[in-house]
């Protein structure tokens, strides 16, 4: 069964609502900080248990890492392990106290698990029903059906694309974020290395430019210490989230903050008192 009801409407053209019952989130406005939780279950457990008294919106549960403590490296078929990871994700989706946005990141995309688009689409469509957004990477083939499946089970749906090399041409981000709105992704995130200060710029300019283009939340992000000032530009250059670290944690990416400091510094970029 799913965790709980599908999401309200969204409250307004350019905003988007992630979550079910009592936690949700709106992506749109102010920055939104998301956590990342990985790991096995002993890991997820002490993280989920850390939720309650930090200053996060919203959790991303890395499937990925939880799937790599089951099975390794190893190529894996979905039906082998979609009980395993369900059950996990009712886990954190009951205990967090946050509404839960999962991903599966494949070793492609940086990430911990073996599989073939074809594994990762029936994975990624298994757990939707159970949280309250997935992550779909958008040059996976299966992945305009895989959004569709996913909305069809009440998950909201944030389309990526990684590139851990390197800043692709200002045209070829347009096309990337062309392919997301098109796929009917109801936020459209990119993260780049950046090599340099132009770099950063272009990535903010990329993500300002589809802000206003496509009326939906972006989260753009340049990785590195290059890019750092990416992750705290604010809504003001149309900022939907950024990806912030718990306490002692690991980052999921290069270049995160802590929640604290990237809360600290929003409250100042975008004006609200702490």
């Amino acid at each position: 069964m799913p965790h709980s009801s599908a999401p309200d409407p969204d409250p307004a053209p350019g905003f988007v609502t992630i979550g079910r019952a009592a936690k949700k989130a709106t992506l749109g406005g102010r920055t939104q900080v998301i956590v990342p939780v990985s790991g096995d279950a002993r890991a997820l457990t002490d993280q989920v248990g850390a939720l309650a008294s930090c200053r996060a919106d919203i959790v991303e549960w890395r499937a990925d890492t939880y799937l790599f403590s089951l099975v390794g490296s190893h190529f894996v078929a979905a039906s082998e392990v979609a009980d395993d990871l369900v059950r996990m994700a009712r886990y954190v989706a009951d205990a967090s106290p946050l509404p839960i946005l999962a991903t599966i990141r494949t070793s492609v995309e940086g990430g911990e698990a073996s599989l073939d688009d074809e594994e990762y689409c029936a994975l990624v469509t298994a757990l939707a029903p159970h949280v309250g957004g997935v992550d779909v990477e958008i040059r996976r083939d299966g992945s305009s059906a895989l959004i569709e499946d996913a909305h069809v089970a009440g998950a909201l749906v944030i389309g990526s694309f990684h590139d851990f090399e390197g800043t692709p041409s200002d045209d070829q981000l347009a096309e990337v974020l062309a392919d997301m709105n098109y796929a009917g992704a109801d936020v459209l995130k990119f993260a780049c290395m950046a090599h340099s200060a132009t770099d950063a710029a272009r990535v903010l300019g990329a993500q300002a430019w589809a802000r206003e283009a496509y009326d939906r939340p972006v989260i753009g992000i340049a990785m590195g210490s290059n890019g750092a000032p990416t992750r705290l530009v604010g809504s003001a250059l149309g900022s939907a989230a950024t990806f912030a670290t718990l306490p002692g944690a690991e980052g999921s990416a290069p270049g995160q903050f802590t929640i604290e400091q990237a809360r600290a510094v929003l409250d100042i970029v975008e004006g609200f008192e702490a």
